[in-house]
């Protein structure tokens, strides 16, 4: 590297954190379990992930498959919540205030709608393949409903919130009927059920709303020509106000109201943090297990899968792939040589431990997840750092990136996550995760329990589950990674012993 310092630091890139903004993401994309699930099977129609763990890089990849998807699959994908920007659901925060988890599912049904006629009219190839009496029959359908859409002006804010209000007065209710085996007394199956309430069938009969028969019409007439039509949304947690009511009704409602669309030929496709699906089941969620039966396992990057991550983007720089000789195709089919080219850039240890390893260890959090996000963040505070520190010193260097500027970024990452993903994410937890800091790593149950208070049981479950403690059950030792001390001034020291030693204290001066 001497002479080439600047060169080679310029050209290091592992490109942005965040997928709307990352350049590399269809250069260096990588197919996980997931996308296969997608792409190949149709297994899954909700994809779940940690924040960070590459939910909307999957939902882009997609993006990007459009028209290949198309000609390969006749397969059509909507992409709803907007792919970048504000979503559009803040123009309803009021009108959300005051929806119940029913007409959430109503609000959802009428978004699914919109969406799937503004495709038929817009992608010409899809119109193309619909006879025109079919396309008669989806308007028809649509004025009995009172949807009036300009083919070429789609006003949604005006479409949901007329048909809503007439919602509202019809007391319209969709939910699922469950059939019982009159002999085990077992469900056998469930299906979409409409329901609605005595006394409203007069005003109902005047503009009937037929969202399931829409459904239906769409469906048969998709199985007809062969085509499929996939919605996808992403970035649900943008739409709510985190941990609120409202979040919690909207959400339940969409999940409710995808099962009832779902079909071979219509999928809702979802892309929702772990997290929230936890928060959502916590306090009671009818027929859930129905509803997440086509869910993805959590999302999840092992050891192999970042270093292929690291050294796929690191091929993507022409300049670094000539300098250090690298071969794409043998990053993509050999761990090994991706094992090799690692330590060629990097140093071979971080203190006794192995590089990988050390940064592998450092950034998994309580439930041994790392995500791409931290990693792509880690180096961009890396480069940052060594060239600072080059700048500055101007001596040459063995590795691309020295021992101690990985100490260095390991610290700037632990502040940056805390106050990005903890408090930002976790508000609610917040007065809760600065109780431990200043304090110690490890700690059992006395030691939380005189932390944390009364409620401590339930606040470990909620700190366990977003990844800031880890339980060890055999020792029944509560452990907080090393991805969140630095960033809360933790020491690696046993809070237990201190909480021993000050009742023994205790109790030698009552004696």
């Amino acid at each position: 590297m001497i002479g080439k310092v600047e060169n080679f630091l310029d050209a290091f890139d592992l490109g942005a954190s965040t997928a709307e903004k990352d350049t590399l993401l269809e250069s260096a994309k990588i197919e996980t379990q997931e996308f296969y699930d997608l792409y190949l099977h149709d297994r899954i129609d909700i994809v779940r992930g940690m924040k960070g763990s590459g939910k909307t890089a999957l939902y882009r990849l997609f993006f990007f498959l459009t028209n290949h998807l198309i000609e390969k699959k006749n397969l059509y994908c909507v992409f709803g919540i907007e792919v970048t920007g504000d979503p559009i659901f803040k123009l309803f925060q009021k009108e959300f205030e005051s929806y119940s988890e029913i007409e959430f599912e109503n609000f959802w049904g009428i978004y699914f709608i919109v969406l799937i006629y503004k495709l038929i009219f817009n992608a010409e190839k899809l119109r193309n393949q619909i006879s025109e009496d079919d396309v008669r029959k989806i308007d028809e359908i649509l004025s009995r409903m009172g949807l009036k859409i300009h083919k070429d002006e789609f006003i949604f804010k005006d479409i949901q919130c007329s048909i809503l209000d007439y919602m509202k007065k019809a007391k319209i209710k969709f939910g699922i009927e469950t059939k019982i085996d009159q002999t085990t007394g077992l469900p056998t199956s469930f299906k979409p059920a409409i329901e609605i309430e005595p006394g409203t069938i007069d005003e109902v009969s005047k503009r009937p709303i037929y969202l399931i028969d829409f459904k239906n019409l769409v469906v048969s007439i998709l199985e007809k020509y062969g085509i499929k039509i996939w919605i996808m949304l992403d970035r649900l947690d943008e739409v709510f106000p985190h941990r609120s009511e409202i979040e919690k009704n909207g959400l339940k409602g969409l999940l409710k109201a995808a099962y009832n669309f779902s079909h071979p030929f219509l999928r809702i496709k979802i892309f929702l943090r772990d997290d929230i699906i936890e928060y959502l089941a916590a306090d009671g969620f009818t027929a859930l297990t129905h509803i997440t039966d086509r869910c993805s396992a959590t999302m999840s990057w092992s050891k192999d899968d970042i270093l292929y991550l690291i050294t796929k983007r690191i091929a993507a720089s022409p300049y670094l792939r000539y300098e250090y000789g690298i071969n794409p195709d043998s990053i993509d089919r050999d761990k090994t040589y991706r094992k090799e080219l690692f330590y060629k850039i990097f140093p071979p240890r971080v203190g006794k431990t192995p590089t990988f390893d050390w940064l592998f260890g450092c950034c998994s959090d309580g439930n041994d997840i790392v995500t791409p996000r931290d990693i792509i963040d880690f180096f961009r505070f890396a480069k940052a750092f060594q060239f600072k520190k080059f700048k500055l010193s101007g001596q040459q260097q063995e590795y691309l990136i020295e021992e101690d500027i990985f100490k260095r970024s390991l610290e700037a990452l632990s502040k940056h996550k805390r106050t990005l993903f903890l408090f930002a994410e976790f508000p609610h937890l917040k007065e809760y995760i600065l109780k431990f800091e200043g304090g110690c790593s490890e700690h059992n149950a006395e030691s939380l329990q005189k932390l944390l208070g009364t409620n401590w049981i339930k606040l470990v479950e909620e700190l366990k589950s977003i990844g800031f403690l880890k339980h060890i059950p055999k020792s029944g030792i509560y452990k907080i990674p090393i991805i969140w001390r630095q960033g809360l001034s933790i020491k690696r020291r046993k809070a237990f012993r201190e909480v021993a030693h000050e009742n023994n204290n205790t109790n030698a001066l009552k004696r």
